[in-house]
């Protein structure tokens, strides 16, 4: 088991460095209650933090839209901060989110709401 919580540690520190020195609360905690599991996210999580055919901002932007249409409130947050930390505009996540709200409806605003406001309240100095 202290192996396993070793990796994990590790695993979640790399995910972090990835995203800009940003570690969710949610990886924190799959981290400490099943660390098997965020090794394998870090293993999966390839493909968001490498530029491909995509480039990671234009991925991180998709997976906000992503987590507001599945309704996950507390997954907007950290989207949208590593799509920041990886160059996206307000702009850009502003429309991240319209394209969102078409394809899933208006609710999915108002998951994102809290989120987004979060974001930019940090980014314009406010908190």
């Amino acid at each position: 088991m202290a192996k396993s919580k070793e990796k994990a540690e590790r695993a979640v520190k790399e995910l972090g460095e990835r995203m800009c020195g940003y570690i969710p609360n949610t990886l924190n905690h799959i981290k400490e209650h099943s660390p098997e599991l965020a090794v394998l996210i870090k293993e999966m999580d390839q493909v968001m933090v490498n530029d491909g055919a995509l480039d990671r901002k234009t991925k991180r932007l998709i997976a906000l839209a992503c987590v507001a249409v599945r309704m996950c409130e507390d997954c907007v947050y950290p989207q949208a901060r590593v799509a920041r930390n990886y160059g996206a505009t307000k702009e850009e996540i502003i429309e991240a989110l319209q394209v969102a709200v078409l394809t899933g409806g208006v609710p999915t605003w108002s998951v994102a709401k809290k989120g987004i406001t979060k974001l930019f309240d940090e980014w314009d100095g406010k908190v």
